[in-house]
């Protein structure tokens, strides 16, 4: 199978996954109500992933946030910090369950995959998860009626 069609296959299986990460986006982002959080914070995260591509760097630099003495009580703020670092980095995250099923699937239809293809899943549902995560912060912190209770209700809808 030619590279084309890795690549097509590769973002189609992607795609696939986003009412998931979505979902999982709001409910985390609402874990922010009241916690004082910048809106440039997750901002600066989203600039670390597009700078380093790695899931490690991008999780030592949320812990970064979680240890400072300005930025530390918002990210530490109902386990906010702690629960996005868990999405991106483990087990029971949505990146690496999501990518676990992306993965599964090229693999049956394509057997020929590249062994690399792995790191990008979770690189790219890990970039997507920080978007999300960001957008949905924006609107709950708009002041808009319900905001808050919106994105956990919307967290939960399947």
């Amino acid at each position: 199978m030619s590279a084309i069609s890795h690549e097509l296959a590769l973002q189609a299986s992607i795609r696939c996954q986003m009412d998931a990460i979505v979902r999982a986006a709001n409910t985390d982002a609402a874990l922010l109500e009241d916690a004082g959080l910048e809106k440039n914070q997750i901002r600066n995260v989203l600039n670390v992933v597009e700078e380093s591509h790695s899931l490690a760097v991008v999780a030592n630099f949320i812990r970064y946030q979680l240890g400072r003495s300005q930025t530390g009580p918002a990210w530490r703020h109902n386990g906010f910090g702690l629960r996005v670092i868990e999405q991106i980095e483990s087990p029971p995250g949505i990146v690496h369950r999501q990518a676990e099923q992306v993965l599964k699937e090229l693999r049956e239809r394509y057997p020929d995959l590249p062994g690399r293809v792995a790191d990008r899943v979770r690189y790219e549902l890990m970039r997507y998860y920080l978007g999300y995560l960001n957008r949905a912060f924006v609107y709950g912190s708009s002041k808009l009626e319900n905001a808050w209770e919106n994105l956990r209700q919307a967290g939960q809808e399947a």
